[in-house]
């Protein structure tokens, strides 16, 4: 298919945490001689990893719940229980940047890991992209809090029961796309990941 859309033209509206850029689009549709113009704003240079940790003897996965100030007008307090993850940075791959944070945000120790997927949360705005993971555990060892506060990051750690997350799926505080996807993704390959983590070893560190 021949693409559409062409830049003609780009706007900085924000340098800070985030980048907001404007963007002004020409499209020629089959048989018109004069482009339409378009404005669209996007958020750039996202690129972000999480890992859902599955503990298979227990059964359970592990949470965190924190602040995320676009929930913070529909949800007491903008929190949300997601799988954890952050920001991949220059030179880190997506897989080390999920066991890195599930070791700072829940004090979790990834052993064997599963690639899911990549999502795009919101491409009508941002260019966002996250890896997601799918890691084994074991829940005893987990943190109670984690998070860096030098970042504003202050997490609660959650151990909840696989079946109990699938049923709760789509209803506050179980909302956020990563959650969603990648419970939904274990609860159609647990049996196959679990039997794919004990061939290869590779318990938790």
């Amino acid at each position: 298919m021949a693409r559409e859309f062409e830049i003609i033209g780009q706007e900085p509206l924000s340098d800070g945490f985030l980048k907001l850029n404007r963007y002004r689009l020409a499209r020629v549709a089959p048989g018109r001689q004069a482009p339409t113009i378009v404005d669209r704003e996007c958020v750039d240079g996202l690129r972000a990893a999480a890992v859902l940790p599955y503990d298979p003897v227990s059964g359970c996965i592990v949470l965190v719940e924190q602040m995320r100030i676009g929930a913070l007008g529909s949800v007491l307090g903008g929190l949300v229980w997601e799988p954890p993850g952050g920001v991949v940075e220059a030179g880190c791959s997506g897989a080390a940047t999920a066991r890195r944070e599930a070791w700072e945000e829940a004090g979790c120790r990834i052993g064997a890991m599963t690639r899911i997927g990549v999502c795009r949360p919101s491409p009508g705005f941002s260019d966002e992209s996250v890896a997601l993971y799918c890691g084994e555990t074991r829940v005893a060892g987990v943190a109670r809090f984690g998070g860096d506060p030098r970042e504003g990051e202050w997490t609660r750690v959650l151990v909840w029961d696989l079946e109990r997350a699938i049923r709760g799926l789509g209803r506050e505080p179980l909302t956020p796309a990563t959650l969603i996807i990648a419970v939904q993704w274990l609860a159609l390959n647990r049996h196959r990941v679990c039997a794919l983590w004990a061939a290869s070893a590779g318990g938790p560190a």
